[in-house]
């Protein structure tokens, strides 16, 4: 009779084991999920500010000449000030081919109006037209311009040299903080299921907790170009990545990453097909390696339109950590297509529209889901290279069989619906700065030299997911704020 009620007793501890390991595990696979996303889409985001902080540098400005009309050129084609006016519509538009041919039609009438040749000369450079932009720069230098002119004559000579090189390098560093709402997150509920039976949160580690982290990331960009006249090039990346928690150790999170492939263009269009490698830790234990191919193609139909896409294939291979012991059954692969465009309204307004959809094959079904899901982007460079940029993305993750160990025997299939919209305002330092903050000495001018290229942004997120099973259900507030310096050589 002991030996019975041993046994018994001894298979009931068992399956007690399996579930709290198997609960343990998906509560460890939650925050897993939410970090390697986050890690996955620290790249996207990084990418995206890139462009819109370059673009926000080089942002034209174009007042005035809105009201002109091609009819009122054609009556006075020798104004000189309607036909500046009218270039600086032009640029309003996006036509910058068209307000390259109105300015060298003033030039032809007046060669010595220095306004005109530089903006002139900064169309060309616009233009990728590098030769024409340097002799149009070098003719101004001989011109009485004021030094103000003088410096951003030399910046773009300088500009103009290194996109001549065939090997541009660049490295980029990036230093901040965030902290957030729910950064374990934890289910919104008081209650998650077990085998199918709601039981209360009772641990405080499966409760929402705010912290604060601190972020660094470096990259080293490298092209090549192959000296073909349609600017075909190789490319290759690195990137680091760590965010270091100041109460939550278990979450720090690391990430290194190797690029490498090629733009092959053609004329209106770009074709870039690319390998990546990347390795990801959770509180310095590595989880995670991947290895992903992708293929992208942009077509420009219109200068201020741009469609473009891709798919991608990854191998995931997860590794178990002291935190959880069933990460390898989220092993597989992943699948990937993205739909997009862009619309640039004006040189400073830019909408971004992108479509998704993808699956996941892993070794338990249970973890396995297809996904779909849209996203919103709208950018609005001010002068002076500060910008805003807007976004919002919801998305449904539709899971293929039960996790009998959350749902017991009922045949419920998990859907997830998040929804994460996020706002971001950058601007370089040398807006805050003045130019004489540490004096008139050649020191105090390589200080400012130094800080007034890095480049300030603050980030206010929201992420709300909803499921219908409690477990998965949670919601965080985000504020982060970067410091970012580019170096390019």
């Amino acid at each position: 009779m002991k030996t019975s009620r041993s046994r018994h007793g001894t298979a009931l501890l068992a399956v007690l084991g399996v579930l709290v390991m198997g609960i343990t595990g998906a509560d460890a696979q939650q925050g897993v999920d939410v970090r390697t996303d986050e890690a996955r889409q620290f790249s996207t985001d990084f990418d995206r500010l890139t462009d819109v902080t370059e673009r926000a540098n080089r942002l034209l400005k174009t007042d005035d000449g809105g009201d002109i009309t091609y009819g009122d050129i054609l009556a006075n084609p020798d104004d000189i000030v309607l036909n500046f006016r009218w270039a600086k519509a032009q640029l309003g538009r996006g036509d910058v081919r068209g307000a390259s041919a109105t300015l060298e039609r003033i030039l032809v009438l007046d060669p010595d109006l220095a306004p005109v040749r530089l903006y002139y000369a900064i169309v060309l450079y616009r233009l990728d037209s590098l030769d024409e932009a340097r002799a149009q720069f070098d003719r101004l230098r001989g011109m009485n311009v004021s030094p103000e002119v003088a410096a951003d004559i030399d910046r773009y000579i300088s500009a103009i040299e290194r996109r001549r090189k065939r090997l541009r390098q660049a490295i980029t560093l990036t230093l901040g903080s965030q902290i957030d709402s729910n950064r374990n997150a934890a289910a919104s509920d008081k209650e998650q299921l077990v085998t199918g039976t709601l039981t209360q949160i009772t641990s405080s580690s499966d409760k929402p907790t705010n912290d604060i982290a601190y972020i660094g990331a470096l990259r080293y960009d490298l092209s090549y170009d192959l000296g073909y006249q349609e600017g075909h090039e190789l490319f290759a990346s690195m990137t680091g990545y760590a965010s270091d928690q100041v109460q939550l150790d278990s979450l720090d999170l690391g990430s290194f990453s190797v690029d490498a492939g090629a733009r092959i263009r053609g004329g209106y269009w770009v074709l870039t097909p690319s390998i990546n490698q990347t390795a990801q830790s959770l509180s310095k234990e590595k989880y995670l390696t991947s290895r992903t191919g992708r293929l992208r193609l942009d077509w420009n139909p219109r200068p201020f339109f741009n469609l473009n896409g891709d798919i991608s294939y990854s191998d995931e291979r997860y590794q178990n950590t002291s935190e959880s012991s069933a990460l390898r059954l989220h092993s597989g692969q992943r699948y990937g297509t993205r739909l997009g465009g862009n619309y640039t309204w004006t040189p400073n307004n830019r909408t971004t529209v992108n479509l998704f959809a993808g699956e996941k094959d892993a070794a338990r079904n249970y973890y396995s889901y297809d996904s779909l899901s849209g996203e919103l982007i709208h950018a609005y460079l001010f002068g002076g290279g500060s910008y805003i940029s807007g976004s919002i993305r919801h998305g449904i993750d539709r899971y293929r069989d039960p996790d009998f160990l959350v749902t017991g025997n009922s045949p419920q299939h998990r859907t997830d619906r998040s929804t994460r919209t996020r706002l971001t305002y950058g601007a370089p330092l040398s807006q805050l700065l003045p130019s004489d903050l540490f004096g008139d000495s050649k020191a105090a001018d390589q200080v400012y030299s130094f800080l007034a290229p890095i480049n300030w942004s603050i980030t206010g997120e929201y992420l709300n997911t909803k499921s219908n099973i409690p477990n998965y259900e949670y919601h965080n507030a985000r504020a982060q704020f970067y410091l970012t310096r580019r170096w390019e050589f």
